[in-house]
């Protein structure tokens, strides 16, 4: 059971790339467009991590990412990983993209808090309240609830829906008759595309104060 931390600690921001950055690992790579939607590349794979030089390359052909802006952020998803950081192009080249390593990521802690764990068969679900991106309009959806305890949850969503919230915004979940206010933590692919549906997201929240009771749909 796990909790995560923000570190800016530079040898400690090394050390996790090192464990978690392995030659072939397959990664998500999207880019924020200004009208608000995404420019995503999926499945996306990690060649080598410089770190006298502080930059990671990318296998991937220039063709692939030619609509990405050099200057803005670059955000990455773990498949195997649950942490997302965004860092900035350095260099495009013909069949690899070179990235500065990131300033600041999300790390794993040991959890605290007990959890209760769901499948999608159990069909537990509960109202999320999301900001849209660039302080859009409220996006009210019910989720499948994966796991949950006092201090956090886990809620599967669409890949539609991980392409219009805003990720570093506050979101409402509401147990019972009230909400709780959480922030995004981690995301990770839960299901994948297949015949009856596209890929299904698993986003993890950790409450602002410690829910005493859980009151489960």
């Amino acid at each position: 059971m796990m909790e995560y931390r923000f570190s800016k600690n530079r040898p400690e921001i090394i050390k996790s790339l090192e464990s978690k950055l392995t030659e072939g690992s397959q990664i998500t790579v999207w880019q924020k467009n200004n009208d608000g939607s995404r420019c995503l590349l999926e499945k996306v794979l990690f060649h080598t991590l410089y770190v006298d030089e502080g930059v990671f390359t990318l296998k991937m052909a220039k063709k692939d990412f030619i609509n990405f802006e050099p200057k803005k952020p670059i955000y990455f998803l773990f498949e195997d990983h649950e942490f997302v950081f965004k860092t900035s192009i350095a260099i495009d080249q013909k069949e690899f993209m070179t990235l500065q390593i990131p300033r600041e990521v999300r790390l794993k802690e040991f959890r605290v808090h007990e959890r209760k764990y769901y499948t999608m068969e159990d069909k537990k679900f509960i109202e999320v309240v999301f900001v849209g991106k660039n302080s859009g309009p409220g996006i009210t959806l019910t989720c499948p609830l994966v796991n949950v305890s006092v201090g956090g949850a886990c809620i599967v969503v669409s890949k539609e829906t991980i392409s219009n919230i805003d990720f570093t915004a506050i979101l409402k979940l509401k147990f019972s008759t009230e909400y709780q206010n959480a922030i995004i933590r981690n995301a990770r692919v839960y299901i994948k595309k297949n015949l009856f549906n596209d890929d299904l997201y698993a986003i993890g929240v950790q409450f602002d104060d410690l829910v005493p009771t859980i009151l489960c749909p």
